[in-house]
């Protein structure tokens, strides 16, 4: 989802198109992954990542909810959910694994799902 917002910016895809396709992803995808992780994170000790994954979501959500169109709106959105990716990928999931003591683990839901979807209005193949 970053790459196709970034890559829509950078190429001057109206943002109309964009912010539709934000929409549909989030309703999709990320608002479902947001909310498994969510349900997980609270289940987890707050140490002080897991209260930052927390508040991210909260930024994240925040942006989605915003109808506007506003580039400056998208390119934050695209930037937070960057910084959120790595950060997650990084530390929290294995920090998870790392205290879990349950058999399960964060690939639950991590959803791969996305590829298997395709949007209408592919604008970043352009």
């Amino acid at each position: 989802m970053c790459l196709h917002i970034r890559q829509g910016l950078s190429t001057g895809i109206a943002t109309k198109r964009i912010r539709h396709y934000v929409d549909w992803a989030s309703k999709k995808f990320l608002i479902p992954h947001i909310q498994k992780e969510e349900e997980f994170l609270t289940h987890q000790d707050k140490n002080t990542r897991i209260k930052r994954a927390m508040a991210n979501h909260r930024r994240i959500l925040r942006l989605l909810t915003c109808s506007c169109e506003d580039i400056k709106v998208l390119n934050l959105l695209e930037e937070e959910l960057e910084v959120h990716i790595n950060f997650e990928e990084k530390i929290v999931y294995k920090e998870i694994e790392e205290n879990s003591t349950s058999t399960k683990n964060t690939s639950h839901y991590v959803s791969t799902e996305e590829n298997s979807c395709k949007w209408k209005d592919p604008f970043w193949e352009s």
